[in-house]
């Protein structure tokens, strides 16, 4: 395996990293969906998170590409389990592994030649028998994930949160001044008002004809814009009134 370290002059950290152990092994192949394990053992001063990428003479693949989360590692000498997969057939040569800070920031990178397939093969699932260092592995990070404070994750959950909550919202708002544009609007300012409507048109054929997806999956795919439509929505409703009051003063 190749043992990458680095000590930049500039920083006040030591950094040890090594892919010590994978599954399976290079020269091998996979069925489609499933996943390659990888083992990376690293001695480090600071909190470490690692992610992955599997290259082809020298280009990133990222078509049907998916990997495990880089989560947080704890400063000190460990290991980490890391995996990566394909949703389609693909053939690799090379694996990279880039070392991230506590911020998800990028501070090294290392690679290994890495021969390794994915194949379509009829009647196998992705869940395959996972070898007991991966087990291993898995409990660990069960128990890290319970006691190590992470403030990027804290900081990355909740703006999700709030971006959702701000959707949800949205939604209620947009459909009452939708309602109130298009019943008090006239001329000019009832067409503008129609523009989010035109808009979800499309989106509705392509989600029920071109993407095929359930009810449940286009009402959201939909009302994604929602919040969008409710800022512009917002803007008409304000140009309207500030022209109406510009139209009264001219008039009296």
């Amino acid at each position: 395996m190749v043992l990458f370290y680095v000590v930049p002059a500039q920083a006040d950290f030591n950094l040890h990293v090594r892919l010590v152990a994978t599954d399976p092994q290079p020269g091998n192949s996979l069925a489609v969906d499933q996943q390659l394990f990888l083992k990376v053992a690293y001695q480090s001063d600071i909190p470490l998170a690692f992610r992955y990428a599997a290259y082809l003479h020298g280009e990133k693949l990222e078509a049907g590409f998916y990997s495990g989360h880089p989560e947080l590692q704890r400063a000190g000498t460990g290991e980490a389990l890391g995996w990566i997969g394909f949703s389609n057939v693909t053939h690799i040569d090379e694996i990279r592994v880039e070392i991230l800070n506590a911020e998800r920031q990028k501070i090294a990178e290392f690679s290994k030649p890495f021969t390794f397939s994915w194949k379509a093969a009829a009647g196998v699932t992705g869940d395959r028998a996972k070898p007991n260092w991966v087990k291993k592995l898995e409990r660990h990070q069960d128990w890290v994930r319970e006691r190590i404070s992470d403030p990027f994750e804290q900081r990355e959950k909740s703006s999700a949160a709030l971006l959702f909550y701000l959707n949800c919202i949205s939604i209620p708002l947009y459909l009452l001044l939708q309602g109130y544009a298009l019943w008090r609007f006239h001329g000019r300012w009832r067409d503008l008002a129609t523009v989010p409507l035109v808009s979800l048109v499309p989106l509705v054929l392509a989600s029920l004809v071109g993407f095929g997806m359930e009810l449940s999956y286009w009402v959201v795919f939909i009302f994604r814009g929602t919040p969008f439509a409710l800022v512009y929505l917002l803007a008409v409703w304000l140009a309207r009134r500030h022209m109406l009051k510009i139209e009264r003063e001219q008039a009296g």
